[in-house]
């Protein structure tokens, strides 16, 4: 009878005992990796806002059963910056040339006349921070190591900047008319800025490795919608469990 009590015991404390692995409520820092990847109409062009950058995140989350738990995350990555540096040409105009004008002689009905050349820089600088809220599901591997599923939705706050600077090239000059250079006046840069909101999917995969006491290495793989394209987000980083 007392055998018999002993292993009902047993097998009572095996049922309700957490597993190796069991996780209770936890916060982590990550450095994260940010790949963007957006739209692109015009192969030519440099400031699509495609890049790649650094930040780092913060992450709060609870089990909310055996497997399953619930997770928010915030990401500040670095800035994205982009530029394009056309040029335009110099605009030619045609005219009659008119004898008596030392150095111009009559080459022809028509003679180019060549403005000075304008180029300008545009510049675009981008940052996507998000504020995410999933669902994540728990495979364990072995006593230490386990795999995380998540999904959920990510509330994007993005900031941009654009700022335009025209640069005045030397002058062309015709011989014996315009000798020398002709000093032009810059021109103030233009700058916008604007920020705007949106909500998007975002689901990830991550590996959750017990290294000592309650601290577990994390890395880890998100992938985020965006207007227009996506973000692939590689982090690594710690997580303590209370």
């Amino acid at each position: 009878m007392r055998r018999t009590s002993a292993i009902a015991v047993v097998l009572l404390f095996g049922v309700l005992a957490p597993p190796a692995f069991a996780q209770g409520a936890y916060v982590g820092a990550f450095l994260v990796g940010e790949i963007v990847r957006l739209d692109q109409y015009d192969s030519r062009a440099e400031d699509s806002g495609n890049g790649e950058t650094l930040g780092f995140a913060l992450r709060l989350g609870s089990p909310i059963g055996a497997k399953w738990g619930v997770e928010a995350e915030f990401v500040r990555p670095g800035e994205i910056t982009s530029n394009q540096v056309p040029q335009i040409l110099p605009a030619t105009l045609e005219f009659t040339a008119v004898q008596g004008i030392p150095g111009l002689g009559n080459q022809g009905l028509y003679d180019p006349l060549i403005f000075p050349p304008i180029s300008y820089e545009f510049r675009s600088t981008q940052r996507r921070s998000t504020l995410s809220t999933s669902l994540w599901v728990r495979q364990e591997i072995s006593s230490r190591v386990s795999l995380v599923y998540l999904g959920g939705v990510a509330f994007g706050r993005t900031s941009n900047e654009v700022e335009i600077t025209y640069t005045f090239g030397r002058s062309t000059i015709l011989p014996g008319i315009l000798p020398g250079i002709l000093p032009l006046p810059p021109i103030q840069p233009l700058i916008n800025e604007s920020i705007s909101y949106d909500v998007q999917p975002m689901v990830g995969v991550e590996g959750r490795i017990r290294l000592a006491g309650k601290v577990d290495l994390v890395p880890g793989l998100r992938l985020h919608g965006a207007q227009g394209g996506w973000l692939i987000r590689p982090a690594v980083g710690l997580s303590w469990n209370f």
